[in-house]
């Protein structure tokens, strides 16, 4: 049984996850990582890490101040446990629009989390989460203020 419960209790965390981060609330997003938590992502290819991110505070920062809106497409996660650690893959698709900015780009991103999970306090937190995107694709929206019309 207990199995199950940490299968569930890591669902609703990537659950949380993508609601807390797509609404950039940073004090729910970032609570959801262990304290010393590391979010990472790395572009393309053998491109160097876009993003490394460590503790609440900067945790929290760097999801309260994202410069564009943007919903999660999340696959559920393939779990692997080991008694209080936990792995995971997630399979995703990220759409995201730079809203204050006239003819910004959307940007259309397919990747893979690979997420390491702690129990902690009897909660299950994220330890660390690296992003390898797949593709990504930018383009300015049709009809998007100050996009080129065609």
């Amino acid at each position: 049984m207990r199995l199950l419960e940490d299968r569930l209790a890591i669902h609703e965390l990537e659950g949380a996850y993508a609601r807390s981060f797509d609404e950039r609330d940073g004090a729910a997003w970032s609570a959801l990582f262990t304290a010393d938590g590391i979010y990472q992502s790395w572009a393309e290819g053998d491109a160097p890490p876009v993003t490394f991110v460590q503790g609440t505070s900067a945790l929290r920062d760097f999801c309260s101040s994202a410069p564009f809106d943007g919903i999660h497409m999340m696959h559920l996660p393939q779990i692997t446990l080991d008694g209080d650690r936990a792995t995971a893959r997630i399979h995703l698709e990220f759409h995201g629009v730079w809203a204050l900015q006239p003819g910004a780009p959307r940007l259309i991103m397919v990747g893979v989390y690979d997420v390491d999970y702690a129990r902690v306090g009897g909660r299950w937190r994220i330890a660390r989460r690296i992003t390898t995107a797949y593709s990504r694709d930018q383009r300015t929206v049709p009809g998007y203020p100050g996009a080129a019309q065609a």
